[in-house]
């Protein structure tokens, strides 16, 4: 049978299977997809797939303890593995050896904004007894030194004094071999702006050719109505996504290659969701990349930084619009995509009916959307420029997405909260319809898209023939029975959803990014009728 060509996960493979490990559990995502093909093809052990990864791994515990042979448990990157700390900390004071295999990112993309990154090496120390990081390469070198290191781990885990320990996988491209000899790139020296502003603008500001192609790309931040107001009136290609709060439409824009290149671009705010924006801009030739703001590192995202300018944001896109220095065609041809994309025919879509919802909400409201599919399809929103739009994109993970929503709710007073999230995240994240003291102002929409549906149009793991077994797994959530449980009026039918005085749970069925009935057939349009 085919398998992936990952070097590193084929040593792991056949160390795991050479230290008695016979299970192991798996929790889905894109970045540990070359970990689970391998494992599922290889003939070596028995999986067990496990939707929630703090489950997955006490599940793993209970099989180390019945079999008394180590278990491996294997999850994707960033908050996911956090939550393997509660079963390895039972582990640790237990001596089970349960491995938690963890994949990551590649150790040049840690901090620098992209989805789903956090610093995974020796996250676990606390808890484990030995941690390996494994980066993604095949030179004989690298995987004699793969071979040393897990071999050390795997001896931690099943030696003298038995425990858990961590393998960090990382991926470059999960399903994507390597080249072995690395791209040479020149050397590009970073500069932080600290003094002035005024000087700081004038000079980096000064040393942008005239007639450049500039383009501006503003993300999750909190900007004032009056800020949020300028920056909708400057003179400038603006992509901003919804999290941005600047109401500064782009319609969920996601083919940029009919643009010329911008030679710089300006950014602000956290982690652009866009992977096909950020793809564009890292084949740009010569791209030059100003980064606005505070923050404790170099956020490389598009691997051309050049400067740092710690300011609020405003300041410097106003002087940056007052000198004149952007292409007008530029911007006047970055204009004409966002129009091809408002113009595209929507009936009946995802977003259509966010848009419905969150007008009738108010333009106070409080709307969180929940990342996977939920958060690209916000993007195609419009919503009001006074409504406030939160996402956990700090780890862009799919959990919390309820609970975070609901705290706002909290405390935000009248003003309506609506979250917008799909089947699997709500699933992640039940426990928090519990919680004592919801307020009649939240409201909880519910994309049921027979579970995690990003798997089914990401490269990553679109053709895999493992995708519904190992990837999507649909979760069994009864949502009828939870809403009656915890006290939720439920709703299959967005028809007076907002208006119900109380909280609420709309349950749609979605299909190939449009909303149907229960019974799959009548289609909701724009005005849903």
């Amino acid at each position: 049978m085919e398998t992936i060509d990952k070097p590193t996960v084929h040593v792991l493979a056949g160390l795991l299977a050479a230290h008695g490990v016979r299970h192991i559990v798996v929790s889905p995502g894109s970045r540990c997809a070359p970990l689970t093909v391998v494992f599922a093809r290889c003939g070596l052990f028995e999986l067990h797939p496990v939707i929630d990864e703090r489950t997955a791994a006490f599940v793993a515990l209970g099989m180390s303890l019945a079999t008394d042979t180590p278990v491996a448990a294997v999850c994707t990157s960033g908050s996911a593995l956090l939550n393997y700390a509660p079963a390895l900390s039972e582990a640790y004071y237990r001596r089970v050896p349960v491995i938690a295999v963890t994949a990551d990112r590649p150790a040049d993309m840690i901090d620098q904004r992209d989805s789903q990154t956090i610093r995974q090496p020796h996250a676990l120390d606390a808890v484990v007894r030995k941690s390996v990081d494994i980066p993604d390469e095949r030179s004989e070198k690298a995987l004699r030194t793969a071979n040393r290191l897990i071999n050390d781990a795997l001896i931690a885990a099943t030696g003298h004094i038995p425990g858990p320990v961590h393998i960090n996988m990382q991926f470059e491209m999960p399903l994507t071999p390597e080249v072995s000899d690395a791209p040479v790139v020149p050397c590009r020296k970073i500069l932080i702006h600290r003094s002035t502003p005024a000087t700081d603008f004038a000079s980096v500001i000064g040393s942008i050719t005239p007639g450049s192609n500039v383009l501006v790309a503003l993300s999750g931040m909190h900007v004032s109505p009056e800020d949020a107001r300028l920056l909708r009136s400057l003179p400038l290609a603006v992509y901003a996504e919804v999290q941005s709060n600047t109401a500064i439409p782009n319609y969920g824009a996601d083919d940029f290659d009919g643009l010329p290149c911008p030679d710089v671009v300006v950014t602000a705010g956290g982690a652009l969701i866009s992977d096909a924006f950020k793809k564009w801009l890292r084949r740009c030739p010569c791209l030059r990349h100003i980064s606005l703001g505070f923050d404790d590192n170099c956020n490389d995202t598009f691997g051309a930084l050049t400067d740092i300018v710690e300011c609020r944001p405003t300041e410097f896109l106003k002087a940056l619009a007052d000198a004149g220095v952007s292409s007008p065609e530029f911007r006047s041809r970055w204009r004409a995509l966002v129009s091809s994309f408002m113009n595209r025919d929507s009936g009946g879509f995802v977003w259509e009916l966010i848009k419905e919802l969150a007008l009738q909400c108010g333009d106070d409201a409080v709307v969180h959307v929940s990342n996977g599919m939920a958060a690209r399809y916000a993007q195609k929103v419009d919503f009001l420029p006074g409504q406030r739009i939160e996402m956990n994109r700090g780890v862009s993970g799919i959990e919390g997405a309820t609970s975070t929503a609901i705290g706002d709710a909290m405390v935000n007073g009248a003003r309506t909260t609506l979250l917008v999230t799909g089947d699997m995240s709500a699933a992640y994240d039940i426990s928090a319809l519990s919680i004592d003291g919801i307020p009649d102002n939240f409201r909880m929409v519910v994309l049921d898209n027979g579970g995690g549906d990003i798997f089914r149009t990401v490269r990553t793991t679109a053709q895999l023939p493992e995708r519904e077994q190992y990837f999507t797994m649909p979760p069994n959530l009864p949502l009828r029975e939870l809403a009656a449980a915890y006290g939720l009026k439920y709703f299959t039918s967005p028809e007076g959803f907002i208006e119900s005085g109380c909280k609420s749970l709309l349950h749609l069925s979605v299909s190939q990014g449009k909303i149907i009935d229960n019974n799959k057939i009548k289609i909701y349009g724009t005005r849903l009728d």
